[in-house]
């Protein structure tokens, strides 16, 4: 039976909430207040979309001389069209997907989180859809920010439409366009470049733009001093390096070898190369997935690294033994650099941080530890997680199976951070190989039958990745 006192006795608890003298809270209870009010308020929008979805249904907007629920919320809640709609259709979603709804009104995810699935129903099967959800979506969906879950449907889209990587690359290149129009006090820059321009220019732009031990027209100084730290904001960073590199094109031509010579990096299993189920298509570094076709296309100007992932030699990391060097030098080699960036999908090994220019670090320090120059003791942080570790913010140390812990040295304990990112990783990928061997006769592309290893015999790579760097030539 419905009792709507509830709400009113709702109202009233709230109501004491907000009289409390809130200037008087601790850190700790801010920081609980704020939690707490964060899932009343997705666990008030879930019940919003579920009873205005109810309301679709049984027409109650006509006992108030509406005509739609649309009207009545317009009229009586002071929504808008769109929000309105964005309710009315999550609610829709909570029912198709129970697990979801339930979620929602336990405010363990929120209405963002909800539009994904939305999106999700619209492009892959439904059924297809629920058993993701309930094995790998929901559960990264309670623990991860909507633009990853947005990016885990569109994998599952891929996986089970392949062909509509390489539609969406052809779609790109009709409508690539470049305008530079006077536009009051400079220029604006618009338009629209394909997948292979666009990373081009990402790459160039994360490589040039990053920050710099001295800024342009600064005199060097000490290494770590104030006076060499680049305080220029990345928008200024990104623009100056444009500068640089059309300054460059004017007065030397293309960028060469003493120019900057951004890479694009494409890993590639050698399982896909030879055509075994469940394997995982090819990924463009700073895109995503990208079909056969275009694969073929930047394999065919590309330089080709095999990098062994599992093998036949000894130890927790047993590709290890050909890429380690010891105590002979103390800087990685260039093998090791794409061996780590292969491991880490490019991004930084921290939890939760995915900045793509990394520095390698030694676990065991080279110097104070006596480190090794071996894989198993080499990880990609990015510049800020690098300089936390060294000034003892932040700790690092080998797990037992080849990969790393990092914990929080602030405080009484050292807590270690979970990786929520590459767990859900790794139970995700393993669900696509899953689906993709029980799906891959009724999905396999036709051109795929073509697509063949660049650097020989697919059975040669069996064991590993084929790393696929493209420079300007």
């Amino acid at each position: 039976m419905f009792d709507s006192s509830r709400y009113a006795a709702l109202n009233e608890a709230f109501d004491a909430v907000v009289e409390m003298p809130h200037e008087f809270a601790d850190t700790m209870q801010t920081r609980a207040a704020l939690r707490t009010l964060q899932a009343m308020s997705d666990r008030a929008e879930g019940l919003r979309a579920r009873l205005l979805r109810q309301m679709d249904e049984t027409g109650a907007y006509a006992d108030d001389g509406a005509s739609s629920t649309l009207s009545w919320a317009r009229r009586e809640l002071r929504l808008s069209a769109a929000s309105t709609a964005r309710l009315r259709v999550a609610g829709r979603t909570m029912q198709v997907l129970p697990g979801v709804g339930e979620a929602m009104l336990a405010g363990e995810i929120r209405l963002d989180h909800v539009a994904q699935f939305t999106g999700g129903l619209r492009r892959v099967d439904t059924a297809v859809l629920a058993d993701a959800t309930q094995q790998i979506l929901l559960p990264l969906a309670k623990q991860a920010a909507p633009s990853d879950l947005a990016v885990a449907i569109d994998r599952l889209d891929e996986v089970t439409h392949p062909s509509k990587v390489d539609e969406a690359w052809r779609r790109g290149m009709d409508r690539r366009d470049v305008q530079v129009t006077r536009a009051g006090d400079g220029y604006h820059l618009a338009g629209f470049v394909d997948i292979v321009l666009g990373a081009k220019l990402a790459s160039f732009l994360v490589a040039a733009s990053a920050p710099r031990s001295t800024g342009p027209g600064e005199a060097d100084g000490p290494a770590g001093s104030a006076s060499c730290a680049d305080e220029r904001p990345a928008s200024q960073r990104r623009t100056d390096a444009l500068h640089e590199l059309l300054d460059t094109a004017i007065a030397d031509g293309i960028p060469g070898d003493k120019g900057v010579r951004p890479q694009l990096h494409v890993t590639v299993e050698a399982e896909w190369l030879s055509h075994q189920p469940g394997s995982a298509p090819p990924t463009l570094q700073g895109y995503g997935v990208i079909g056969p076709d275009l694969y073929g296309y930047l394999a065919c100007e590309g330089d080709h690294t095999t990098v062994l992932t599992h093998g036949t030699t000894s130890g927790r990391t047993p590709y290890a033994a050909v890429l380690n060097v010891g105590r002979t030098r103390r800087l990685a080699t260039r093998a090791q650099r794409v061996a780590v960036r292969v491991q880490q999908d490019g991004h930084c090994a921290a939890p939760g941080c995915s900045h793509t220019n990394l520095e390698l670090h030694h676990v065991s320090w080279w110097e104070r530890d006596g480190g090794r120059t071996d894989l198993v003791d080499l990880v990609g942080l990015c510049r800020a997680c690098h300089l936390a570790v060294h000034a003892g913010r932040l700790g690092v140390e080998r797990d037992e199976a080849g990969g790393f812990v990092f914990r929080r040295l602030h405080g009484p304990s050292r807590r270690a951070i979970e990786d929520r990112d590459r767990i859900h990783r790794r139970r995700f990928r393993d669900y696509l190989h899953a689906l993709g061997v029980a799906r891959d006769g009724a999905f396999e592309p036709a051109s795929r039958q073509q697509v063949t290893a660049p650097c020989g015999s697919p059975e040669r790579h069996r064991a590993g990745m084929v790393e696929v760097s493209i420079t300007k030539r």
